[in-house]
């Protein structure tokens, strides 16, 4: 399969057959999703397409999570049907397969505070600029996934987070990618957020960031919510 040779944590969320508004009723919930600026579908009769949605389904359902939609960046995607290179920018809605069994708020704030302890420790909040730049020279201790725990939230609304990551891509070598998420519920169904950008420099984490807070901004109009 083209571009999968790679570590599983990568391996998700390429491709989506959802390219406008849609409402998708999960519970007592309905999710309105759009691909963000500059990303698009795949098209679900390429076989190969068809694998990598196979593929991010399969990775989805390991954590518990279900595909709500998954795009791939235009130029990207169009470099990638003609030579088959490796996708690096994508992203795509998730939805945890379970509701919340408690007041949503109350739900993604202890999610933010439990990645909090489990992320990052003090010293690599501290020194974040220096972890980053040796892990982008291979010279980290944790030389295939680093994370960096929580970035930003609003407390009770949405848990910005994020790593870096280093893969061996087959026909590609070596890849580091920023991964960011934003946690946030829509009613009491928990929804993840998930981006996947190439890494440039130290600059590249602040970046992901904020083009993740600005899908978040347009996900939250669509389906009503408000920080």
């Amino acid at each position: 399969m083209r571009g999968l040779g790679y570590a599983v944590g990568i391996l998700c969320l390429l491709i989506s057959g959802i390219a406008y508004w849609e409402g998708m009723g999960f519970g007592v919930s309905v999710v309105n999703v759009s691909p963000p600026t500059g990303f698009c579908e795949l098209n679900k009769t390429n076989l190969a397409d068809v694998e990598y949605f196979d593929g991010i389904s399969n990775f989805a359902k390991v954590g518990g999570f279900s595909v709500v939609a998954a795009y791939a960046d235009c130029l990207e995607l169009a470099e990638s049907r003609k030579s088959g290179t490796f996708i690096a920018t994508k992203f795509a809605f998730l939805r945890w397969d379970k509701t919340a069994d408690r007041p949503p708020s109350q739900f993604i704030t202890e999610a933010c505070d439990q990645v909090r302890q489990s992320g990052a420790s003090d010293e690599q909040k501290a020194l974040t600029s220096r972890y980053v730049t040796e892990f982008s020279k291979g010279l980290s201790s944790l030389k295939d996934v680093l994370p960096l725990g929580v970035l930003d939230e609003v407390r009770g609304t949405v848990c910005y987070s994020a790593k870096l990551i280093k893969a061996q891509v087959v026909n590609t070598g070596d890849v580091t990618l920023v991964y960011v998420s934003a946690m946030t519920t829509i009613g009491n169904q928990p929804i993840l957020m998930a981006q996947w950008t190439n890494y440039v420099d130290a600059t590249s984490v602040a970046t992901a960031l904020a083009s993740l807070k600005t899908t978040y901004s347009d996900f939250a109009a669509a389906n009503g919510k408000t920080n």
